[in-house]
This record gives C-alpha cells, sequence and structure tokens, in this order.
C-alpha cells in the first residue's frame, strides 16, 4: 500500500509540473499573426520583431487569385490574434476564412483601408462598356506602406499594450527606411524630362505611378486575367516605344515575358523586371529580403527607363 501511494503521489506530481508548466508556456506565448501575402508579412515582421510568431499563407512564388486555403491555413487563422490581408477582389476568400474562424478574439486587418483607393479602365470588349476597377495593390506606394505599418502598430499596441513601446519604436526605424526609400526614388523621377513607363505585361502599380507623377502605357491593365494581348495592343506598344525612344520594357517578377521580348525584339528596347512585391521568389524569402530590398530594385531600372 506503501509503495502504491508514493506511486501514486509521483504521478500526481508529475501531472501538476506539468499543468504549471504548460500554464507558464501559454502565458510567456508569442503573439501569432497570420499574413496572406508578402507585403504584410513583411510590415507585421517589421513592427513585431521577435514579439510575434509570422505566418505567411501564400508560399513564395505562388499566386494569391484563385487560392485555396489548406487546413492548416484554416488552423492558423483560427488560433492567431491578427491576420493581415489585403482586402481587395483577389482575396476574396479570406473573408470566408474569418467568417469560419470561430475565434472571438481575431483581430483582421485589411491593407485596402488604408489609402484613398485608385481606380483604373478596363475595357471589356465581349460586354462593349468600360468597366472601371480599384487597383488593390496600395503598397507599392511608400507613403501607404507607412500608413500600413503604422496602422499595424497600433493593432498590435491595442492587442498586446505591455510591448506598445517596442512596436512604436520598430514601426519608426521601419518608417524611416521607408521615407529613405521614397526621397531615393523621387531623385530618379523629379530629375528627368520622361515620365512614361511601358508594360508588355500587367500593370499592379498606379499608387506608385500616382506617387511619382508618372505615366504608363500597358499590355494589360491591373491584375487582368487575361493572358493574351490584342495584336492591336502590341503594334500601339512598339509604335510608342520606337517613336519616344523608350530604352526599357518591363515586366513585372516572376512573370510571363513573351510580349515584352516581342516588343524588345521590334524596337531595341532592353527588357527589364519592375519589382511590385505582390510575389516573392523562393530566394529572396529564405534569404530574408525585406520590401524596402525589394523595391530599391527597382531604382536603378527606373534611372535608365527614363534617362
Amino acid at each position: 500500500m506503501k509503495k502504491l501511494f508514493c506511486l501514486i503521489m509521483a504521478l500526481l506530481i508529475i501531472f501538476i509540473m506539468a499543468g504549471c508548466s504548460e500554464t507558464q508556456t501559454t502565458n510567456n506565448s508569442k503573439l501569432s499573426i497570420v499574413a496572406v501575402s508578402f507585403p504584410e508579412y513583411d510590415f507585421a515582421r517589421a513592427v513585431a520583431g521577435d514579439l510575434a510568431d509570422i505566418k505567411m499563407l501564400i508560399p513564395p512564388a505562388g499566386e494569391v487569385h484563385g487560392y485555396e486555403p489548406t487546413v492548416s491555413d484554416i488552423r492558423a487563422v483560427s488560433t492567431c490574434d491578427l491576420l493581415i490581408y489585403t482586402g481587395g477582389e483577389s482575396d476574396t476568400w479570406t473573408e470566408k476564412l474569418i467568417d469560419s474562424a470561430n475565434n472571438k478574439n481575431l483581430r483582421a486587418l485589411a491593407m485596402v483601408d488604408f489609402a484613398e483607393h485608385i481606380c483604373f479602365e478596363d475595357h471589356n470588349h465581349e460586354e462593349n462598356h468600360d468597366k472601371f476597377t480599384f487597383d488593390e495593390h496600395i503598397w507599392t506606394s511608400p507613403e501607404n506602406a507607412i500608413s500600413i505599418v503604422n496602422a499595424i502598430k497600433n493593432t498590435l499596441s491595442e492587442i498586446d499594450a505591455e510591448n506598445k513601446k517596442a512596436y512604436e519604436d520598430n514601426s519608426k526605424a521601419y518608417c524611416e527606411k521607408l521615407d529613405k526609400l521614397d526621397k531615393d526614388i523621387k531623385v530618379i523621377t523629379e530629375n528627368t524630362n520622361k515620365n512614361t513607363l511601358v508594360f508588355g505585361d500587367r500593370f499592379p502599380l498606379a499608387y506608385f505611378a500616382n506617387n511619382y507623377k508618372l505615366e504608363y502605357l500597358s499590355a494589360f491593365s491591373g491584375c487582368s486575367e487575361d493572358t493574351e494581348a490584342s495584336a492591336s495592343t502590341i503594334a500601339m506598344l512598339i509604335d510608342y516605344v520606337k517613336e519616344n525612344n523608350i530604352p526599357v520594357v518591363f515586366i513585372n517578377e516572376l512573370s510571363n515575358t513573351s510580349i515584352a521580348e516581342q516588343i524588345a525584339k521590334e524596337t531595341g528596347a532592353e527588357v527589364r523586371t519592375f519589382y511590385s512585391c505582390h510575389k516573392v521568389s523562393k530566394d529572396d524569402f529564405e534569404s530574408g529580403k525585406t520590401y524596402i530590398d525589394i523595391m530599391s530594385r527597382n531604382i536603378e531600372n527606373l534611372n535608365i527607363a527614363l534617362h
């Protein structure tokens, strides 16, 4: 009986210690943030630092449009403290995730709520009328990126008031870098006689163009789902490049180059990449590249295109 009693007591102590250990882990656990794609992932990472675990739903080089959330994604949203997403047509599926999360403490932040929307004209030949759709890629303007970073800072400070000072310091440091990026781009765009960019691709950069007073011509508007540009559109782009001695035809990162290469072949222009940060390559993601690192690549290409 004595041995049995000792065994029961030992098991009870182990159980209690395990319970205390679990409670302590829970109390000291980091915030959990889920970001749908790279821009919001990077902004959250910059603000939260080591104070949060951050999961990016769309894998590197993955496509936001038509994405199907996995069981792991659903579980992550159901248990996270903050979900950050674009809030446009590309990730409408996120609303279903929020509705089905069964997480009364979940805070959701849509980036489109932090900038004045810019619309582009999308001509639908079949319906024979012009459709105006707002460009949801608001982060392509560093000024808008600053607004988003501050919104994340404010939200995290509300969720975790104890670490408010850290969130404020982190966001301030990152916004200073964003401000420098903005100024570096303006050095190029404000000291040139040219102001038109040519894209043999889609143009998800309306906020960038607006920020720096640039015009653009593109094979497709916004994030059009079209995969083939019309012959008349390609001919128009070729003529414009020839007549205006345009040195660069841009493509988006991780995009099809065929249209741009066709224009380049006819005009002698160079094909270069313009980074919108809508997608991130596997190499860039694994090496820890930031929004600022990637957007800074556009400075040299802009300098060539506008001079």
